[in-house]
């Protein structure tokens, strides 16, 4: 008789399980795949691409410019260096002034901190908005209006990144744990002091990765913001394009490679040593 009911037991606990396991495989999984399917193939018949021709030709034309490149010219080493001392600079300071910006703003677009609904629709408007403009944009705009040099870069990479970094900080607020958060309120403490206690400590480790994650990326497309004149190496690569200098450009690729490479593996050393 026990036996009987121990197995009646598993029985029923195997007929729950049952009712969360869903296969892996159904018409609607077909469905999707071939819905897109189709989408790349429109896509690709839309934009006129032809890929075995890409590939067919693809080998003559790189193997033509990377024997222009070859051998890297490193004659003028410290030049390109401080070119790049400099786009790092561009690159920390934008990074810089994006945290400051979006602090405040992450924590008005977090709908648990938001102080009314008002504050909530204007923050988040503001970090859509420049989180949809491109850098190269808000460059351009800012080279025209200020003139060449590292302060465009600066002020384009800290507008833009602020809204990264502000939808990061409010996402990484709205899924904290609201247990030490009820637990401050109901001592009576004051905003500042939810926040301080509350919201800082558990979101401090996403907070340092997700900067780190930016300077990384603003190190990148500092680079790049220098062919519209905002300063750095990537001037210095427009100039080598455009006088047909490839060896020149080999280098300047190699020297942004390995700083690259640098910064990604300090930036890793120091989230280890956080967590």
């Amino acid at each position: 008789m026990k036996n009987n009911i121990l197995k009646l037991k598993v029985d029923n606990r195997y007929k729950n399980l049952e009712n969360y396991l869903k296969p892996q495989w159904s018409w609607k999984t077909f469905a999707l795949i071939a819905l897109f399917s189709l989408i790349l193939v429109f896509i690709v018949q839309d934009l006129e691409i032809d890929f075995f021709k890409l590939m067919t030709d693809s080998s003559k034309y790189f193997g033509d410019i990377i024997s222009r490149m070859l051998p890297p010219d490193f004659s003028n080493f410290n030049n390109l260096l401080y070119a790049m001392f400099e786009t790092i600079e561009i690159a920390f300071l934008g990074t810089f002034i994006a945290i400051v910006l979006s602090i405040p703003l992450g924590l008005f677009s977090a709908r648990n901190l938001a102080p009314n609904y008002f504050v909530y629709i204007f923050s988040k408007t503001i970090i859509i908005f420049f989180r949809a403009i491109p850098e190269f944009i808000i460059a351009m705009i800012l080279v025209i209006a200020i003139g060449f040099g590292a302060i465009p870069g600066v002020l384009a990479l800290g507008l833009h990144t602020m809204g990264f970094l502000a939808k990061f900080y409010a996402e990484d607020i709205e899924h904290i744990n609201k247990g030490p958060i009820d637990a401050l309120k109901s001592s009576g403490a004051t905003k500042s002091q939810i926040i301080s206690f509350g919201v800082i400590p558990q979101i401090l480790p996403s907070f340092v990765a997700n900067n780190l994650y930016i300077l990384d990326r603003n190190i990148r497309m500092a680079t790049m913001l220098g062919i519209v004149g905002a300063g750095g190496i990537g001037y210095e690569l427009q100039s080598s394009f455009r006088m047909f200098e490839y060896e020149r450009v080999s280098a300047i690729i190699i020297l942004i490679f390995l700083t690259i490479f640098l910064i990604d593996h300090l930036s890793s050393f120091i989230r280890s040593k956080i967590k």
